[in-house]
């Protein structure tokens, strides 16, 4: 009698196992690649990605924001070296952007958004602004606290612009490269572990589809813990960074997280469900399990508490 194997013992065998190993490394690599070559290799094809077009074409930086983007070097004290490394342009949208690290030959893209030319409402009707493809009533309640939000005075667009600066002199993306790989290598060697231990590889398929399964979960889980926990390591270190500038910096970032804030509340109601979804009511992004950047409000606290201690430091100078 001819037995035919199944599929799946396949796997179970010496040949299938090498070939389940070699698909997991790869995985695990193109998903490292993946993470790894948008902020290197593929740094100008990313910062084309996210670039602001208009009628089809790249808008440039004007004059007076290439002024203050050389200004927030000069006053981060960026070496020479780094300053040919990071290169400015106008991002789509109107949040800042930045993506490489100084510590890369490839060097840094910093977006700054459009809105950073806004100096009055005018500006704004001129831009045809839209939320939902429908025009915004700028003399409305809500109109009128999103106006109010992405204009931003000279001194808060440095401190916004400094911290994206800041933001690209770590090695973050060489970490969140690692993890992917990192952790799809342990999920493997965890599953051959407990296959070998338990002896699952007698055990119905069910139960191997379980632990696989779960481990996934676990192996996933501590990807983007990880990456959350690195993303806010940074953004604190950048803030506390920032306050060292100086009180004028410290109110600036107050005003720029107070600013945020007031956007998405007004978004969250021009939107729609939509913006309920996206945003609470205090201007906080919703997320659902993760935390994958710290609260708005909470670096906005943090702010007011530096600039409360300098207020009272210079109360104590003058008693």
């Amino acid at each position: 009698m001819m037995v035919t194997r199944k599929p799946v013992s396949w796997f179970l065998t010496e040949t299938g196992r090498k070939f389940s190993f070699a698909v997991v490394t790869g995985s695990g690599m193109a998903f490292t690649a993946a993470k790894f070559f948008p902020h290197t290799i593929l740094l100008d094809k990313y910062k084309e990605y996210v670039h602001y077009y208009s009628n089809g074409k790249p808008v440039d930086l004007t004059k007076d924001l290439q002024e203050r983007y050389e200004k927030c070097l000069a006053l981060l004290n960026v070496s020479d070296v780094h300053k040919k490394l990071i290169s400015p342009f106008s991002v789509f949208g109107y949040d800042l952007f930045h993506a490489g690290s100084t510590s890369s030959k490839f060097g840094v893209a910093v977006g700054i958004p459009v809105n950073f030319t806004y100096k009055s409402v005018s500006d704004l009707e001129n831009h045809d602004i839209r939320v939902n493809q429908e025009k915004i009533d700028w003399t409305s309640e809500y109109g009128q606290k999103l106006a109010d939000a992405i204009i931003l005075s000279e001194n808060v667009q440095n401190f916004a612009i400094c911290r994206e600066i800041l933001m690209t002199q770590n090695n973050k993306v060489f970490y969140e490269s690692a993890y992917p790989f990192m952790c799809v290598f342990v999920m493997y060697n965890l599953t051959q572990y407990l296959n070998n231990r338990l002896n699952l590889y007698a055990a119905p398929k069910l139960v191997r589809g379980t632990l696989y399964g779960i481990i996934g979960l676990f192996g996933l889980g501590t990807y983007f813990l990880l990456k959350d926990m690195t993303e806010v390591h940074y953004e604190t270190k950048v803030d506390k960074q920032l306050c060292e500038l100086g009180p004028e910096f410290i109110e600036s970032g107050v005003i720029f997280y107070e600013k945020l804030l007031q956007r998405n509340q007004a978004l969250r109601e021009l939107m729609g469900s939509e913006g309920q979804r996206k945003y609470s009511k205090l201007g906080n992004e919703n997320f659902f399990l993760r935390q994958p950047r710290i609260a708005l409000v909470h670096r906005k606290a943090f702010f007011e508490e530096k600039l409360k201690e300098c207020r009272n430091e210079e109360g104590d100078e003058d008693n």
